[in-house]
């Protein structure tokens, strides 16, 4: 499975995000953005999400911005920025200077903030401290408030993050007659990675 995701962001300001599913990979965003008279830099981030199910040619596959790039609603209709001059670039600038590294993390200057004062997602680097406790016993990062993204421990990754809600229908449990897979669900509603 393939899920395509952009992120828009014009100038500094994140404007949104959207994205596509495997039976329909195309989508637009819709939202406001701010535009200034003159020129104005959009910075469209892609993220593929998975791979592909199966089949030949992966390298035939298409991922990232595929189709043209319109802006709708302007006093003079839609403008088709597909023929604008775009640059590419692969990877943030985070990977570039190693944040993921305990020696990299030293090289930017952080702001400390609280992950509870953010009224909008954006794409940002979070660090973190903390001491291992004793013992042997596993560890588990519940990481249910960063709704998507990657997470290193020590310059490791440990993988992708997607937060995912269980869907089905939670209405109690009755044990009696033949099993089926809805029969009995709980945590509907919930993060499914929990």
């Amino acid at each position: 499975m393939k899920v395509e995701t952009v992120i828009i962001r014009l100038l500094f300001p994140f404007a949104g995000s959207a994205f596509g599913t495997k039976k329909k990979p195309s989508f637009n965003f819709n939202g406001p953005i701010d535009l200034r008279a003159g020129t104005n830099k959009i910075a469209l981030l892609s993220v593929a999400v998975g791979l592909p199910n199966g089949g030949i040619h992966f390298e035939s596959r298409k991922t990232g911005i595929t189709g043209p790039v319109f802006l709708h609603g302007l006093d003079h209709g839609q403008k088709d920025l597909t023929g604008q001059k775009w640059s590419y670039q692969v990877g943030l600038k985070g990977e570039a200077v190693n944040l993921v590294s305990p020696n990299g993390v030293s090289s930017v200057d952080w702001v400390r903030t609280s992950l509870a004062s953010q009224n909008r997602p954006q794409l940002k680097w979070h660090k973190a401290y903390f001491n291992a406790p004793n013992g042997i016993e596993p560890l588990a990062l519940d990481m249910s408030s960063m709704g998507k993204g990657q997470v290193w421990i020590n310059g490791q990754s440990i993988g992708r993050y997607w937060m995912v809600y269980a869907k089905g229908n939670c209405n109690g449990c009755n044990y009696a007659g033949t099993y089926r897979q809805a029969k009995c669900q709980i945590g509907c509603g919930q993060p499914t990675q929990r």
